[in-house]
C-alpha cells in the first residue's frame, strides 16, 4: 500500500481547501452578525440624534435672539458715545 507522493500532495490541498473554506464561511457569518449588530447600533444613535434636533433647534434660536439682542445694546452705546463726542466737538468749536 504506496502512495504516490503527487496523490498525498493533492490530498493534503484538498484538505487545507476544505478548511479554508469552512474557516472562512464561519468569519463570514460572523462579520455579517457583527454587521447586523452595528447597524442596530447606528439606527439607534440615529432616533436618538433625530429626537434632538427639536433642541438644537431652539438653542440656536435662542442664541440668535441673545446675538441680536446684544447687537442692538452695542449699537446702542456706540451710537450713544458718537453722539457725546459731537456733542462735546461741537462745544469745542463754538466757544
Amino acid at each position: 500500500m504506496v502512495i504516490d507522493v503527487e496523490q498525498f500532495l493533492v490530498l493534503i490541498l484538498f484538505v487545507v481547501l476544505i478548511i479554508l473554506v469552512i474557516t472562512a464561511t464561519v468569519a463570514m457569518i460572523k462579520v455579517i452578525k457583527t454587521l447586523n449588530k452595528v447597524n442596530r447600533i447606528i439606527d439607534n444613535v440615529d432616533v436618538k440624534v433625530n429626537k434632538l434636533n427639536g433642541l438644537f433647534d431652539m438653542i440656536d434660536n435662542t442664541t440668535d435672539v441673545i446675538n441680536s439682542f446684544s447687537d442692538r445694546i452695542a449699537s446702542g452705546i456706540s451710537s450713544g458715545i458718537n453722539w457725546l463726542l459731537s456733542r462735546k466737538k461741537k462745544g469745542d468749536n463754538d466757544e
